[in-house]
């Protein structure tokens, strides 16, 4: 058993059970006279929940992966063309990124639906986590994607590595032909292009959270006006009632004291009479 095999194990299962289950794959490997992997299985941190996530995500939803990878394939074509210099590069780029986009909004969304199917939080900050992994990952390959495929992805891949790759890819072929750019060129033309996606990446994030925030904002707004309106629907509706109630009071006292009258009139009559006789 190789440790990738060993790393997916031990995400496979619930993140809180994750020491005592490396613990106890240390113990057996060194039962087994594995002295040397019990070790490297030792030295094994617990995982962000992010990483923990993809991998999850990984292992319950491979056609999602799938149709990943082939985004992220479409846009490193795209980006070597664009490093290259090549005609209608920029459109062909812009839409296979926002192609690759899309997939990560719909593996993000199933990412957030692990997360709180385990009682994790997917609050903003995780979930932009997720998604720069799964998209290092997809345009990356190799074997930060070889790993993720596996579940065993144990640390978040490092950003920028994607461009750089595709660079050198780009610089060695066109060295072949005679016409390519020195690699310092091609390192630098590729980290501003990757700095460049990044911003507008975290820039399209953090426009949807104050969109989706208004939004609810909105929402609460307009219960607090309908609840408003019930309420003083209902206290109009008492008023009146209250209104209603007061003049029948006002009604009934006045014919108290007329009642009051007509039997002071009558007992001096009967005292009267009374008198009389």
């Amino acid at each position: 058993m190789n440790p990738d095999d060993i790393v997916a194990q031990l995400l496979a299962g619930p993140l809180s059970e994750f020491i005592n289950a490396r613990n106890a794959k240390t113990k057996e490997l060194k039962a087994a006279g594995q002295s040397e992997l019990a070790a490297e299985v030792a030295g094994l941190k617990k995982p962000p929940v992010a990483v923990w996530a993809v991998n999850q995500l990984a292992r319950r939803s491979k056609p999602v992966l799938e149709r990943l990878q082939r985004a992220g394939e479409v846009v490193v074509r795209a980006q070597s063309g664009a490093v290259a210099g090549r005609k209608n590069a920029a459109p062909e780029l812009r839409s296979a990124s926002e192609a690759l986009q899309r997939e990560l909004e719909a593996a993000v969304r199933d990412a957030g639906d692990v997360l709180r199917a385990s009682d994790h939080a997917a609050d903003e900050a995780t979930l932009r986590r997720v998604q720069e992994m799964l998209r290092l990952a997809a345009v990356s390959g190799g074997e930060t994607w070889d790993r993720l495929q596996r579940g065993a992805l144990i640390s978040e891949p490092r950003a920028g590595e994607d461009m750089l790759t595709a660079a050198f890819a780009l610089g060695s072929a066109r060295a072949a032909g005679g016409a390519a750019p020195g690699v310092k060129a091609i390192e630098a033309r590729a980290e501003r292009t990757a700095a460049r996606e990044a911003a507008e990446t975290e820039k399209r994030i953090e426009t949807e959270h104050v969109l989706r925030t208004a939004k609810a904002d909105e929402e609460v707004a307009q219960q607090a006006a309908q609840t408003a309106h019930r309420l003083r629907e209902e206290a109009d509706r008492i008023a009146a009632d209250a209104k209603r109630a007061g003049e029948r009071a006002r009604q009934a006292e006045k014919e108290l004291e007329r009642a009051n009258a007509k039997a002071k009139v009558s007992r001096e009559a009967a005292r009267r009479l009374s008198r009389r006789g």
